[in-house]
């Protein structure tokens, strides 16, 4: 076995590029994927999650609506954003708070997104919610947000 004099930074230096020669194709894939993994972990940084504050369908005002033309109306807030929504039969009307121009997406669990742009005073109106849990993101110019998912 060969004893290797480190004490000789030269040979310390040669036995180094030597070892790093001996990269295989693998490592190299590895290392690549790694600096993507680290590249992402600040991507939703700015992002923030808007949990449930509000769900009519919880609330027992007494009063009695009957089940095809009741609307359920959510609030889901995010310091300094609110989106609040009424479910109706054929559609979503929303508005974010405080009000001002912004893009929401819906995006269900399973299936394409739709985008829909909020106007100057915050409204928008979306399809009908598909069958499944859903989530919105919302982004304004000072803030973005994502919902907690939630059923229609």
């Amino acid at each position: 076995m060969d004893q290797h004099r480190w004490d000789d930074d030269e040979v310390l230096l040669s036995d180094l590029a030597e070892a790093l020669g001996e990269v295989s194709p693998l490592s190299a894939r590895i290392a690549e994927q790694a600096k993507g993994a680290l590249s992402w972990r600040t991507v939703d940084a700015d992002l923030l999650l808007a949990t449930l504050s509000f769900d009519s369908s919880l609330e027992s005002s007494g009063r009695s609506r009957d089940s095809e033309g009741g609307h359920r109306v959510l609030v889901f807030h995010a310091t300094p954003l609110a989106i609040e929504l009424e479910l109706q039969f054929d559609r979503v009307v929303g508005q974010i708070v405080p009000p001002g121009a912004g893009e929401i997406t819906l995006e269900p669990s399973e299936g394409d997104k739709v985008r829909v742009e909020a106007d100057e005073l915050g409204f928008f109106i979306l399809p009908r919610m598909p069958a499944g849990p859903v989530r919105l993101h919302c982004e304004t110019p000072t803030a973005r947000l994502v919902t907690d998912w939630f059923q229609a």
